[in-house]
Parts: structure tokens; C-alpha cells; sequence
């Protein structure tokens, strides 16, 4: 081995000592006079670097094709951005997950909000400890994607603890409280006045200068708490029980949580929970029968479409969306077609009542006229009898003269013989 490498470094040194007999040896050729550099196989840097602008080049080519993809794809409704990320519900604002998240029966409160106070008026007002014992974490944060995502979600599925640990964590991630940052200050000092008229009038002149959906938010929420308090016997929930598991959550005082709670009926006195009906879908067995059920669901279907839309005009655009969007469309064209057929029933039964009462009155007119003349006639009946009998003996004595009278009997001898006496003693 030692013997080879020797040859080959001879030959090689042979080689590089020959040259021609003409060639000076001081001049080079200028491609002899650069100098020749070795070559370095790639590190993995360079390896990495080199297939990273590689890939660079192709995303940016590539990027115009993925955007026409993406718009066909949105303009088919196969795919669609994640609604959940780009709108959520919960961890934003009240008023925009009051938008996003609407009750289409005209109340203004977040619709996770009414389905959880609706599933405790029916399934937990009995329950003990509610509202203080926490659900399981992986069931609360499911129900939280669904109601983000805006899908239908069946509370009943659930139990009591993890339908309370929901409704709590939507009003613990608000980003500012129910009573606002404003007025949360003064709700304070208004719970410490010790005279009850003066702290009931205080506390309902903050109430009316809450924003809208603070107002009706608050008032549900206590309204409700009241009737958690109501049965206090079963639930061992009273009121100083609630104040010390809700008040961390609403970002206030246990003493404020508990004089709004005192002051209920005052402060809310027209406020009715009532359970939340949701617009009719294609399952529905039927639309309404009358006008007033009728336009009542006309305007639930018409809050709903005008969220279809908003949504949609976001870009948030999919398949079941679209299908969504026409199935709304259709009801609201079933709804209005079957009002405009029975307010013409109305309207032709009305007309049909009001020739029915004009008939009906000229008819009563007419057999009035009739009794009327028959009254008459009877009434001028009985006058013309005597004047009828009595006409001939006035006819006699005033047109027939029958001069005097002729005695039938024979004249005496003296009424012969005197005819003048005959005649004036007649």
C-alpha cells in the first residue's frame, strides 16, 4: 500500500514540474493565474438555508393559487374561517356577545346566559348547594367551543354543576363588569347607606343610567337569584350563601350582592323569566295558527336571518350556513304567505258580517214601517164608522126641503071651518 501511494505522488509530482519548452515561465495564461479554490462538500447550515429560500421561492409563487383556492372554496361554502376564533362569545365585550349571541324573542341578554337561567328555573332551584359546586372542567369547556362555534347545544345533556360553572365563567371572562367600571364605585357607596329608602332610591337611579344590555343582564341575574333564594330550605342557598359564591364572579362587594338582592322587587318589579322559545326550524312539525303566533315567530325568524347575514357578510361562509341561510328564507315566505291568507279570511267574514247587520237592519226597518202602518190603519178605523152613519141625516136636513109637515089624521070640524089655525097650530 505504502509502495503505490509513493508512485502516485511521483507521477503526479512529474506532471506538475513539466511544461513546454516554449512557454515562458514567467508569463501564465489568465485562466492559470487565478487561483483554483478546493472543493468543500456543504455543512448542514448551508444545506438547511439553501432549501429554506428554496421553499420561500415556491410559497410565494404558490400563494396567488392558494388565495384563488381559498375564494372558490368560500364561494361554494366548502370550507369557511374558524367563527369561534374570529367571533367568539365569550372573554369579548357584553354588547357584542349580546350581537353575536342573540335571543331572537326581543330580550336583550346573551343567549348562553338565558339557556343556563332557564335550565336552573327547571332542573336546580331544589338542588342543594347550587351555585357552589363546580362542574367537571372538560364538559364546561366543551359546552364554551359549541356556544362559540354557534352550535344548537342541548343543556338538558348536562348536569346542574356544570351548566352553574358555565353561566360563571361567561360573567368572570366579561372584560368589564355588569355594573360597568363607571358605576361600579358608586353601586358601593349606595350599598353602604343605612337608611333603606334613601339606599333603594340611590340604587335605582344607578340602575336606570346602566347601559342597555347591563340593565337587562342585572336584571335578570338577580331576579333569578331570588328565586334561588325563595327556596332556601331545600337548596341551603340564602342570601349570604349566594354573596359569597357569586360575588368574585360579578367583580362586586358581598354587601352590594346582598342589598340588590333585598332590593329585587324594587328595582326590578316588571321583570318576568320567562323560557326561551327558539325559532322554528325545517323539523318543526307546523307553523302557527294565529295571526298573533304567526307574526311573533315572523319576527324571531327575521332577528335570526339579519345574524345569518352579519355572519356571513364577516366571511364566515359554509356549507350548513348557507343551507341555514334558505331554510330561515323559506319559513319566513311560509309565515308570510299563511298570514296574508287569513287576514283575508278576516277581512272577507267582516265585510260578510257587515252585509249580514245591513240586511238584518233593513229588514227590522222594513217590518217596523209595516207595524207602523198597521198601527195606523187601526187608530183610523174606529173615527171613520160614526161620521159615515151620521152623514146621511145631515145631507137630509140641509139639502131636502120637505116643507111642513101633512097631518095623516082627518080634520076636525073646526079646523074646516078656520084652515088658518090648521095651519099655525101645526
Amino acid at each position: 500500500m505504502g509502495k503505490r501511494k509513493d508512485k502516485k505522488d511521483r507521477g503526479y509530482a512529474a506532471l506538475e514540474g513539466e511544461s513546454s519548452p516554449d512557454e515562458d515561465p514567467d508569463i501564465k495564461s489568465p485562466s492559470k493565474s487565478k487561483k483554483s479554490k478546493s472543493f468543500k462538500f456543504p455543512s448542514k447550515k448551508e444545506k438547511r438555508e439553501k432549501n429554506g429560500k428554496e421553499c420561500d421561492k415556491d410559497r410565494k409563487k404558490d400563494k396567488p393559487r392558494l388565495k384563488m383556492k381559498e375564494r372558490k372554496k368560500w364561494k361554494h361554502g366548502e370550507e369557511s374561517a374558524d367563527v369561534s376564533e374570529e367571533l367568539p362569545i365569550f372573554g369579548v365585550p357584553l354588547q357584542l356577545a349580546v350581537d353575536r349571541s342573540r335571543c331572537h324573542d326581543g330580550v336583550d341578554i346573551p343567549l348562553v346566559v338565558r339557556d343556563c337561567i332557564d335550565y336552573v328555573q327547571d332542573h336546580g332551584l331544589t338542588m342543594e348547594n347550587i351555585y357552589k359546586l363546580s362542574g367537571i372542567k372538560s364538559k364546561v369547556q366543551l359546552l364554551r367551543r359549541l356556544y362559540n362555534q354557534r352550535e344548537n347545544v342541548r343543556l338538558a345533556d348536562y348536569e346542574p354543576p356544570v351548566v352553574t360553572s358555565l353561566f360563571k365563567q361567561f360573567l368572570r371572562e366579561l372584560p368589564e363588569p355588569m355594573l360597568t367600571s363607571e358605576l361600579g364605585p358608586r353601586f358601593e357607596e349606595a350599598a353602604a347607606v343605612r337608611t333603606a329608602e334613601v339606599r333603594g332610591a340611590q340604587l335605582l337611579s344607578l340602575v336606570e343610567q346602566l347601559p342597555s344590555c347591563n340593565r337587562h343582564l342585572l336584571s335578570w341575574v338577580i331576579v333569578h337569584l331570588n328565586h334561588i333564594t325563595c327556596h332556601d330550605t331545600s337548596n341551603k342557598m340564602n342570601t349570604q350563601n349566594l354573596a359569597i359564591s357569586l360575588s368574585p364572579v360579578f367583580q362586586m362587594s358581598h354587601r352590594l350582592l346582598t342589598t340588590l338582592l333585598g332590593h329585587c322587587q324594587e328595582l326590578f318589579p316588571d321583570v318576568i323569566i320567562t323560557k326561551y322559545v327558539p325559532p322554528l326550524s325545517a323539523g318543526s312539525p307546523s307553523l302557527p295558527d294565529n295571526p298573533a303566533g304567526i307574526s311573533e315567530e315572523l319576527k324571531k325568524q327575521e332577528s335570526l336571518l339579519n345574524q345569518i347575514h352579519q355572519e356571513m357578510n364577516a366571511g364566515f361562509v359554509s356549507k350548513s350556513r348557507e343551507e341555514l341561510l334558505w331554510e330561515v328564507q323559506r319559513i319566513i315566505t311560509q309565515l308570510k304567505r299563511k298570514l296574508r291568507s287569513m287576514q283575508r279570511a278576516q277581512d272577507m267574514s267582516q265585510t260578510q258580517r257587515s252585509l249580514e247587520e245591513s240586511h238584518k237592519s233593513g229588514e227590522d226597518e222594513f217590518h217596523m214601517d209595516l207595524t207602523l202602518q198597521k198601527a195606523r190603519s187601526q187608530d183610523e178605523q174606529p173615527c171613520r164608522e160614526p161620521t159615515e152613519e151620521s152623514e146621511p141625516s145631515e145631507v137630509s136636513t140641509d139639502t131636502v126641503d120637505i116643507g111642513p109637515e101633512i097631518s095623516t089624521t082627518p080634520p076636525t070640524i073646526q079646523e074646516m071651518e078656520d084652515p088658518d089655525t090648521s095651519v099655525t097650530g101645526t
